[in-house]
Parts: structure tokens; C-alpha cells; sequence
């Protein structure tokens, strides 16, 4: 299988662009702190806020990501969320997260560690494909705080989209023109366009050798959404909402198999899934929620919150003491 892009799919044209600043920010540890600390919600980043956004990308986000929140206010929302369904966050709270390797997903690792107890079991590997399985998530819950705690899993692929709104590139920090973003799912799909052109006779045969493993496991959950990513209007917009319905069903698998005797009785489980959208300086990181379940320790839904998490007309995230703060959001 194709393990990697060329060097002409990862360069590109856009204009360069400098490092990230990335602000130092007083820990908060419950939604009553977003009011309590003025100006440090996790909303409130005026280094990536709407000030001095991009109109370009932040129009194509709106175009191919509808309903796509701006990081800080996805997690304000989140947390706000939790505790008005009795989740405990803060230091009483375990998060795990099943993102891509690609240093630009570290800022939503970093935001989210602020919000629950700071620090994250990482389950994710190429692509945010959950590639700890069943023996990190049976490690994962016997980490919970207890008693009295609560575990969050957030997953997701990403995808980026560059300065000048192409989407599927990035401008990366000391890089000469935006590159492919994500860069594993690119090589997933030239595999997959490969796959595609071959006799349907001739047998897939999956790659078995450690030495990119992941890679070969991204292009095989792939393959059966191959042919709708690559007949889509934007194939490069489709392409992580077909990884993310594979990382769904990977993700069900696994707290099926897991939770059940490993997650402390008693202990609300929360599953949050959906598209990390990567931006340039000065515009915000985006993430599109698909997925906010509250499970049962034993991995049953109990609710289903996402309706609630994408209510556009809810402002309840927003602290009193900046009410018309909209420095990472999209609408209106």
C-alpha cells in the first residue's frame, strides 16, 4: 500500500507563516471558574480569536464544516454541558483522547487537559485512529478517580485548511508553503484510489509489517468508504468524515469490549467524537461535534447530548463577565 504522500502533495503554495504563541492561562478546573477567572476562559484566546481571523478559511469552514465550533468554545460548551447533566470536571475527572500524532492537534490536547483534572490518556495514533484498543481503555478506566469521578473519552480525526482555504493543507510553523493535512489519511486514500483501479479479482492483501502498521490499518478502514470520498464533490472534505464513521464503529468495539467490569460502578463515562478542523495563525482550531454520549460505567448509552452541545442559540458557555465575548466563534 501507498504509506506515504509525495513530496508534491505535501508542499503547496500558500503564503508562509510564524510559529503559534500559545498564551499561559490560570488552570480551571470547573465550569463556575470560566465566571469566577475573567478573561480565562478557554474561549477567550485573543492570540487565535475572531478578531483577526481569516476570512477565508473561516468562510470555508462555514461552508464544508457546518455546525463546526471554535475550539475554545466547543470545550466551554462541553463543560458547561457536563455539569448540568452531574458530570464532575476538574481534578475529579479522567479525559482520554484518540487524536493524530501531527503536532497541530496538541492545542486541543492542551485546552481540554485544562478542563478535566489536566492531564489525558492518549489512546490515538495516525490519523486519531484509537490504535490503544481494548488494553488502553481497560488501563484508562482503571485510572478514574474514585470515588466520585468521571471519565471522558474525546476522538477524532482532522483535517486541515490552509491560508488561502484549500481545505485539506496546513501552514505549519517554519514551513515555506502549506502541506498536507492529515497527512496519513492523504496516504490512505491514494491507497485506496490504487485499490480502486485494480481488477476486483485481484485480492487486497494487508499489510502486516510493524514498521508502519497504523498506516496500513488507516488505509484498510478506509477502503470501504473509499469510492464515496473519492467521487464527492470535495473529496478532501469527505475524507475525514469517512474516517470518522470508521474511528465510531472502532470506538463502539472497543468500550463494548472494555467498559464492562473496568469502568467504576457508578462512574459516568462520556463519549465525545467529531472532526478537528486545523487553521492557520491567528485564526482559531475548529471541531465539529458529530457524536456527545453519557454512558453507564458498563458503556450503555444513557443520553444523547449532542443536540444540546450544537444548539447554536444556546449562549449559556459564555461567562457573565464577558457576555459578548465571541472571540472563537463562527455564527452570527
Amino acid at each position: 500500500m501507498a504509506a506515504s504522500v509525495s513530496a508534491a502533495e505535501l508542499e503547496g503554495s500558500a503564503t508562509p507563516r510564524e510559529g503559534p504563541t500559545v498564551p499561559t492561562k490560570t488552570p480551571i478546573t470547573n465550569a463556575a471558574d470560566v465566571a469566577a477567572v475573567p478573561g480565562e476562559g478557554w474561549s477567550n484566546d485573543k492570540t487565535r480569536g475572531r478578531e483577526s481571523a481569516n476570512p477565508t478559511v473561516v468562510a470555508m469552514v462555514e461552508q464544508q464544516f457546518p455546525g463546526a465550533l471554535a475550539e475554545g468554545e466547543f470545550i466551554d460548551k462541553l463543560v458547561i454541558l457536563l455539569e448540568q447533566n452531574n458530570v464532575v470536571v476538574g481534578d475529579n475527572s479522567l479525559l482520554a483522547t484518540s487524536f493524530c500524532c501531527d503536532e497541530v492537534n496538541r492545542s486541543l490536547d492542551s485546552k481540554l487537559c485544562e478542563a478535566f483534572g489536566g492531564q489525558n490518556f492518549s489512546m490515538g495514533g495516525l490519523a486519531g485512529f484509537p490504535f490503544g484498543g481494548v488494553t488502553s481503555f481497560g488501563a484508562f478506566s482503571h485510572h478514574i478517580p474514585k470515588p466520585g469521578g468521571s471519565a471522558v473519552v474525546v476522538y477524532a480525526p482532522h483535517v486541515g485548511v490552509d491560508s488561502t482555504g484549500v481545505v485539506g493543507k496546513v501552514d505549519r510553523r517554519g514551513m515555506p508553503a502549506s502541506g498536507a493535512c492529515c497527512g496519513s489519511a492523504c496516504a490512505a486514500l491514494n491507497f485506496c484510489k490504487e485499490q480502486l483501479e485494480k481488477d476486483q479479482a485481484e485480492q487486497f492483501t494487508p499489510q502486516v509489517d510493524f514498521l508502519d502498521a497504523q498506516q496500513a490499518w488507516v488505509g484498510q478502514a478506509l477502503l470501504p468508504h473509499g469510492k464515496e470520498v473519492v467521487d464527492a464533490s470535495n473529496p478532501m472534505a469527505q475524507l475525514p468524515r469517512a474516517l470518522y464513521t470508521a474511528q465510531k464503529e472502532a470506538m463502539h468495539k472497543i468500550i463494548t469490549a472494555a467498559a464492562p467490569g473496568n469502568v467504576p460502578e457508578n462512574t459516568p463515562l462520556v463519549l465525545v467524537g467529531g472532526i478537528q478542523i486545523n487553521t492557520p495563525t491567528g485564526t482559531p482550531d475548529f471541531f465539529l461535534p458529530l457524536q456527545c454520549e453519557l454512558r453507564s460505567p458498563a458503556g450503555e448509552v444513557q443520553a444523547d447530548l449532542l443536540a444540546e452541545l450544537t444548539d447554536p442559540n444556546d449562549t449559556k458557555w459564555m461567562s457573565p463577565e464577558r457576555p459578548n465575548d465571541t472571540s472563537e466563534t463562527i455564527s452570527g
